[in-house]
């Protein structure tokens, strides 16, 4: 995988938590709210206070039971009392409620509480506004809105920085591809026309590195796949010091792979790492001048080492490359002379 699949990997993460943890507050919040139980009569707002004090002296209007009547109250502040009195009797003045205005008076003197003439009447409090789930859920979600832009945005600038830093420290990704030269012209492959011819180059930092190129006949027809790619590292840090490369070939007709491992003089001469990358192809010396070859059953891929730099350190001489430029060159499989024919 390489920086950007993961940069899409980290952000495609992020965005998604935060998706999920608003869509929680939409249901659990908004459609789901929490609901109080078992809460007792002092919790009440000042206007359930008022009613709740006038269904007491209603009780004890019935029953004249003091000891009752206060029992239902004995939690509440006396100043909760005074104003609950005090507001339900303005509620009921204002209706013309006689009745009820002499219950809670008598309530009032029964159990020493003020006249509701000496306490002053609260104001009514405003009922809140109409309140849907929107209007609950508003503050948070744009809270989260924010939250979410600023993370999309700070993923993107870190993005921009990791770029910027393998630019400083020299990463270089090099390839190019050479035209489909023409039947009329010279191959120099034995009469054979290469179907194309393609040029890669790995310098020390490209970590990421995995070239490949597409295989098409003269028509366009998609034949299959070359490409080379990093096979093993050594050593400790940053940035990773390559050893050894993959070269492969994919066949469309014969649908396999082929895979040589290009390898440092290090790495050649070191049968452990010989070993360890055997299953992954044979081994090749990575040197100018001797191509190696993968072939299938229909298709041809000569690769051609044309330089070689190696890096310096605390690794061995030989040991990881600096730079690494390869040329491959696909072409059809030679056929073999027919025997009956001669």
């Amino acid at each position: 995988m390489d920086s950007t699949d993961l940069g899409n990997l980290i952000i495609g993460l992020a965005v998604g938590l935060l998706l999920g943890l608003l869509l929680g507050m939409a249901l659990f919040w908004g459609l789901f709210p929490v609901k109080w139980t078992d809460a007792q009569s002092y919790d009440l707002s000042p206007a359930g206070r008022a009613e709740y004090m006038a269904l007491v002296a209603d009780s004890f209007r019935l029953d004249k039971d003091p000891a009752r009547a206060q029992q239902f109250i004995d939690l509440w502040e006396p100043e909760e009392k005074e104003q609950a009195v005090a507001d339900a009797m303005a509620e009921y003045e204002g209706q013309g409620r006689d009745d009820k205005v002499q219950a809670l008076n008598d309530l009032a003197m029964t159990l020493g509480l003020p006249t509701p003439s000496e306490v002053p009447v609260a104001p009514p409090p405003e009922e809140p506004p109409e309140s849907g789930i929107w209007n609950r859920l508003r503050v948070p979600c744009l809270v989260f809105v924010l939250v979410l832009l600023v993370l999309v945005l700070g993923l993107i600038g870190a993005r921009a920085l990791l770029k910027r830093r393998d630019a400083d420290r020299g990463e270089e990704h090099v390839s190019d591809v050479e035209p489909t030269p023409s039947r009329a012209e010279p191959s120099g492959f034995g009469g054979q026309v290469p179907f194309g011819r393609f040029r890669t180059a790995y310098q020390l930092g490209a970590d990421t590195y995995d070239e490949s190129f597409s295989i098409e006949s003269p028509t366009g027809e998609f034949l299959g796949e070359c490409g080379m790619g990093i096979s093993e590292a050594i050593g400790d840090g940053e940035p990773d010091k390559v050893t050894a490369f993959e070269v492969w070939l994919f066949d469309k007709s014969d649908i396999r792979t082929v895979t040589k491992v290009l390898m440092s003089e290090y790495a050649f001469g070191d049968d452990a790492i010989r070993a360890k990358l055997a299953p992954r192809g044979a081994a090749a010396l990575a040197h100018p001048g001797s191509p190696i070859t993968l072939e299938t059953s229909s298709l041809q891929v000569q690769v051609d080492v044309t330089e070689v730099e190696y890096g310096e350190g605390e690794l061995p001489p030989g040991s990881f490359f600096a730079k690494l430029m390869v040329e491959l060159v696909a072409m059809a499989k030679p056929t073999e002379p027919d025997a009956d024919a001669f």
